[in-house]
């Protein structure tokens, strides 16, 4: 992912030390928590690569966190899921896409998940938070030019 400008170093910046305490919170085993993120739209969403601490150099986990300024209504929530078979951040955010649909299709019945995302207020207003942004995830993992090196 390329940087465009200042601005997109500030906000990566300003997110590290949110991943950081997120990692830390959740206790995921981490080598190196990366500087910057594999991939984002700034001023909204990254996707960090956390090194696995028994295979130094690779990822072990990915973290998927929205905007932490408080400029966003209904910032995307953080979460996190093992690298084992998602090498590339691609398929990682694809994943994320897949798991928050499933979960805001059994919140839409009532079904409330324990754990990440976390979300405020009720059911009913995770499901339709948590489903609209699963369908923003898929549409940035099926845009190609999203995932253009340069």
């Amino acid at each position: 992912m390329d940087f465009n400008d200042a601005d997109d170093w500030l906000w990566c910046d300003n997110q590290l030390p949110a991943i950081e305490a997120y990692v830390e919170a959740q206790q995921i085993p981490h080598g190196v928590i990366c500087d910057t993120p594999e991939w984002f739209v700034a001023p909204y969403v990254g996707l960090w690569a956390v090194e696995d601490p028994t295979d130094r150099g690779f990822v072990g986990t990915w973290v998927l966190a929205g905007d932490v300024s408080g400029a966003q209504g209904q910032p995307v929530p953080f979460d996190h899921l093992p690298a084992a078979d998602l090498a590339e951040p691609r398929d990682a955010l694809a994943a994320f896409a897949s798991r928050w649909a499933s979960l805001a299709a059994a919140a839409a019945k009532g079904e409330a998940w324990q754990g990440s995302p976390q979300l405020t207020g009720d059911v009913a207003a995770q499901a339709k938070q948590l489903a609209r942004q699963a369908q923003l995830l898929q549409v940035w993992v099926q845009d190609d030019e999203a995932w253009l090196e340069d």
